[in-house]
């Protein structure tokens, strides 16, 4: 099982929350948490000082990635356009992350609700 953290998770990691902790590391040993680009860039906007951008950077590069293809492009771009017809905005980093879980066959781990809106994301919920 694959599984995509989004950037609210990896921050409630780096802000030492037990629930995610508990999940990222477990799956860091397991070989079953991602990355995608996106999240690595929604991560490194947000670092104040050097010194947490050389340790993000060094916990980025421990995670694998998956990069995204011409079909994840596409499909975020119809997710995209398929809900804006019902009147539904998301933005287009989450919608990517969506693509490349579904292309991926990965659940997305996240606390962000655009993804419940977004068909055929499954969404990773941690076993309490």
């Amino acid at each position: 099982m694959k599984i995509i953290v989004d950037t609210s998770v990896w921050i409630e990691y780096f802000r030492a929350s037990p629930a995610a902790a508990t999940v990222i590391d477990k799956g860091l040993l397991d070989g079953t948490v991602y990355m995608v680009g996106p999240v690595i860039s929604e991560l490194l906007q947000r670092v104040r000082t050097e010194k947490e951008l050389e340790k993000l950077a060094g916990c980025i590069d421990a995670v694998p990635f998956i990069n995204p293809t011409f079909a994840d492009w596409r499909l975020a771009g119809l997710k995209s356009f398929r809900l804006r017809k019902e009147g539904v905005t998301i933005p287009l980093t989450d919608l990517l992350i969506a693509a490349i879980s579904i292309n991926n066959g990965a659940s997305v781990y996240t606390s962000d609700h655009h993804f419940k809106l977004i068909p055929d994301v499954i969404i990773y919920e941690p076993k309490v």
